[in-house]
């Protein structure tokens, strides 16, 4: 437990520790921070699972997509259409800068062909089901 004598005592605390923790911490933090994450459906139809991520004012070239085991991650950068020079924004909703977007896919899909295309705005993947295999195990 810590005792403090008076409220300075306690702001002067919580700040040596919040700078220790961002000393540690910052970097991964503030990366992870600076990322926006696009809205994405989730739908799964007969045997493909269908993801649908709106990422209008993108190229191709600037989206990346991958696959790690059951996690489907969609990443890029936005750039920004202003021109070089530093605007003065009234009003500001859409995201620029790197973004991504992690999604858990079932288990019963990982190994399944997939297929995107960005079109419109969206990006969509479809995956199909992975076919079921039975294996016959050897009892030795």
């Amino acid at each position: 437990m810590i005792k403090f004598k008076s409220k300075k005592s306690i702001d002067d605390e919580i700040i040596r520790l919040l700078a220790g923790f961002s000393q540690m911490h910052l970097p991964a933090l503030m990366d992870e921070l600076n990322k926006w994450h696009p809205p994405v459906d989730v739908i799964e139809v007969e045997d493909k699972l269908i993801i649908i991520a709106e990422i209008a004012g993108m190229s191709i070239e600037n989206i990346k997509i991958t696959q790690n085991e059951d996690i489907i991650t969609i990443q890029g950068t936005r750039e920004e259409t202003t021109g070089k020079t530093a605007p003065v924004f009234h009003h500001m909703e859409i995201n620029y800068g790197p973004f991504e977007r992690n999604i858990k896919i079932p288990t019963y899909f990982v190994d399944g062909k997939i297929n995107a295309k960005y079109r419109n705005g969206f990006l969509q993947i479809e995956i199909e089901r992975a076919e079921i295999t039975i294996r016959k195990i050897e009892i030795e």
